[in-house]
């Protein structure tokens, strides 16, 4: 541990405060580095060199131009000399002082000690769970050694939760649950498959503004990761209206748009389609016609158009497509090619 030149100022502003008299901080070989005379900074104190080579409390009573009368104490950290603090006075006067000073500035480098090594700790597990959430692959011994080192289990389930909004805050995380910021409005937590994240989680987001999108259990969280990241991904696109985004609700759409099933026949005529007002009207009759499973008289109700008009427009889209809505396998083709259309043709507002 070194002092710095920030920490050595700061030090003799605060003791400063408390005693009338000026202080110089010393480094571990006499330079001075921090003072109340600024004067000073930068130049070798004599007495700090004998502090540190006597390793105890030095007085000096007459200036010789080189040091003025004063105290110089070492300072220690772990039971090595690191520096010098010095007090500027009659040392019959200022030496009751010198040993509460030292113990404040010790008291002030340990404290940026254990900053900076939980800012190091922090960091080292930042990385690694960077890592961590991208990793696919098993883990192998070295892996997992590493996660305990950060006090990280990876021998249990978990499963990913992203949560993507404009207003986030983070709720209180227990044992074993890790939170990442993937983007400025998107958080990723990893939980246990037990964890009650979920409600945890109501009273610190809006659902006016969120959607939460939840993986499925998996030891490669990685593999969770994306599936959240997934659900989320269909639920924008296709415009769902669900809060929670469950990928195991939504892994049929997913296996669709992954596959290499020929659908871009049927999936290119949305994209006409939706070129024109008459276009638009005729895929929204299809969505009502799928969502209230085939009964025309709710259609017709949910659209406010006569029977007459949804027969011609069921009839229009069977033209246009060369596919019945009213027969349950073109249907299906026709729904599975709105699907592909929206996933990969539609951009994320």
């Amino acid at each position: 541990m070194k002092i710095n030149e920030q920490l050595a100022q700061e030090i003799a502003n605060k003791v400063m405060k408390v005693i009338p008299y000026n202080v110089n901080i010393m480094d571990e070989v006499g330079l001075i580095i921090g003072s109340g005379d600024p004067n000073r900074i930068g130049t070798y104190h004599h007495g700090a060199m004998a502090a540190i080579e006597q390793g105890k409390l030095v007085s000096i009573y007459n200036s010789d131009g080189a040091a003025k009368p004063g105290v110089n104490i070492p300072i220690k950290f772990r039971n090595m000399t690191i520096g010098v603090i010095g007090l500027s006075g009659e040392p019959t006067i200022v030496e009751p002082f010198a040993e509460l000073v030292r113990v404040t500035a010790e008291l002030l480098i340990n404290q940026e000690f254990l900053y900076k090594e939980r800012r190091i700790k922090e960091q080292i597990k930042e990385e690694f769970m960077y890592h961590w959430i991208f990793r696919t692959e098993e883990y192998d011994q070295a892996f997992i050694n590493s996660g305990e080192a950060v006090g990280i289990n990876l021998e249990m389930d978990r499963i990913a939760v992203v949560v993507k909004g404009s207003s986030l805050k983070e709720p209180f995380l227990l044992d074993q649950e890790f939170s990442f910021r993937l983007s400025q409005n998107t958080m990723l937590f990893i939980v246990p498959n037990s964890s009650d994240i979920l409600k945890r989680l109501e009273d610190f987001i809006s659902r006016t503004d969120t959607r939460i999108g939840i993986g499925t259990s998996h030891a490669q969280i990685g593999k969770s990761v994306h599936e959240a990241k997934k659900a989320l991904e269909i639920a924008e696109k296709l415009r769902l209206t669900e809060y929670h985004c469950y990928y195991h609700d939504l892994k049929f759409i997913d296996y669709l748009t992954n596959k290499e099933i020929e659908f871009e026949e049927i999936s290119g005529i949305y994209h006409e389609l939706e070129t024109s007002p008459k276009g638009i009207e005729l895929i929204e009759t299809l969505i009502s016609y799928i969502e209230n499973s085939g009964d025309m008289n709710a259609i017709a109700t949910e659209l406010h158009i006569h029977r007459n008009s949804l027969a011609y427009r069921l009839q229009k889209i069977e033209t246009l497509t060369n596919k019945n809505p009213k027969k349950f396998i073109e249907l299906f083709q026709l729904f599975t090619g709105y699907v592909l259309y929206k996933m990969n043709y539609t951009p994320i507002e």
